[in-house]
């Protein structure tokens, strides 16, 4: 006789207090929301956020991830939203949620994380706000004190749109264990990025042999996501080591 199986209840939803906004690039802002029944969540989760819509029977929501680390304290989360041309929720997060807001969150959820029983090397390949959860994973291995490697290839339009660019500079500085390899695709001039295109088969290949990682996370567009999973099994990493997240 089998046991029966044993499901988690639900996460409630519950009313957060916006009590930080800031602004990470001209499109995409980080909003610190203070939780009344905080709720312990693994790096790269993510929360429902849902608000009302006009002209809508009922609330819109969205899922976003969290930026912020699980330490020292999960009683304010970090979500990072940018803003979608068209979209229903995030241009009222972006551009009319001020701190003192109230907005309705659910969660966390999501099995596309990492802590120190992952072990190391890292590599993480992420476009644009698809950066969000592995600055939770970043942020998270500061705060503990570990020093597994990790190596983010990142994809931005041009330098004032890479999200957390100053604070990832800083790490790259001060940690010894965190590399950056950006590239950009409409800033030819700059003299930031490694590379000056999307994100291709021979860049991540070039990148796999330098990091040799462990396991592997990618975070992005559905297509950039499929393009990187099949460099990364054509450069022999072992599929059960690649962890995907993609979003529209």
């Amino acid at each position: 006789m089998t046991e029966a199986r044993v499901r988690r209840p639900a996460p409630a939803w519950q009313s957060g207090e916006v009590v930080e906004v800031i602004e990470e690039t001209p499109e995409t802002k980080s909003l610190r929301i203070r939780l009344p029944e905080p709720a312990a969540f693994l790096p790269g989760q993510y929360f429902n956020i849902r608000i009302p819509v006009e002209g809508r029977p009922r609330p819109i929501q969205r899922a976003y991830s969290i930026g912020s680390s699980p330490l020292p304290s999960v009683e304010v989360i970090e979500v990072g939203v940018k803003e979608m041309v068209g979209g229903l929720v995030s241009p009222v997060l972006v551009r009319n949620t001020p701190v003192g807001s109230t907005l309705e969150v659910r969660g966390p959820y999501g099995s596309f994380t990492w802590t120190e029983e992952d072990g190391g090397p890292v590599l993480m390949v992420a476009a644009g706000s698809g950066v969000v959860p592995f600055m939770g994973m970043i942020r998270y291995q500061r705060e503990r004190g570990t020093s597994f490697p990790m190596h983010l290839l990142f994809s931005s339009k041009a330098g004032e749109f890479v999200i957390y660019r100053d604070e990832l500079d800083e790490l790259v500085s001060s940690t010894g264990w965190l590399g950056v390899s950006h590239t950009f695709t409409r800033d030819p001039g700059s003299p930031i990025p490694r590379f000056r295109r999307r994100i291709d088969k021979e860049m991540v290949t070039e990148i796999f042999a330098e990091v040799r990682p462990r396991i592997a996370f990618v975070c992005g567009p559905p297509e950039m996501v499929d393009d990187v999973e099949r460099a990364l099994l054509e450069a022999g990493m072992d599929p059960a080591a690649i962890k995907t997240e993609k979003y529209d």
